[in-house]
């Protein structure tokens, strides 16, 4: 009984037909006619995805940047903020910028947003 087997002492017909085999011609690969507006497709919307995933780790890192800001300044200032915001509100004519401070951060709001709109 003989287990090693040498493949290269093959019968002539089995090594005729494997080259028949491989002398028949293959049928070219074909492809779908819209093949390339299908792929052009496909790798717009990876594109897209990937952007959106960018887009929503930037969006997650600024809130908690701001998040964490805002706690640490109310930790460490928090007690004087207070005091600062009681004395100006007792004081009448300082609660009387609180309406011009506000329109100036409106204007300024929407004037980044048109020259965003604009000139991005």
């Amino acid at each position: 009984m003989e287990t090693n087997r040498n493949t290269h002492t093959e019968t002539p017909q089995r090594r005729d037909s494997a080259l028949r085999q491989a002398l028949i011609p293959v049928e070219p690969l074909k492809l779908p006619s819209n093949f390339a507006h299908v792929t052009l497709r496909r790798i717009e919307r990876e594109r897209q995805a990937h952007e959106r995933r960018e887009h929503i780790a930037a969006i997650a890192s600024t809130v908690c940047c701001l998040v964490l800001g805002l706690y640490v300044i109310g930790y460490f200032y928090g007690a004087a903020l207070l005091a600062a915001f009681q004395t100006m509100a007792r004081q009448s004519e300082s609660v009387s910028l609180i309406p011009a401070i506000a329109f100036c951060c409106i204007f300024f709001a929407l004037l980044n947003h048109y020259l965003r709109r604009r000139y991005a």
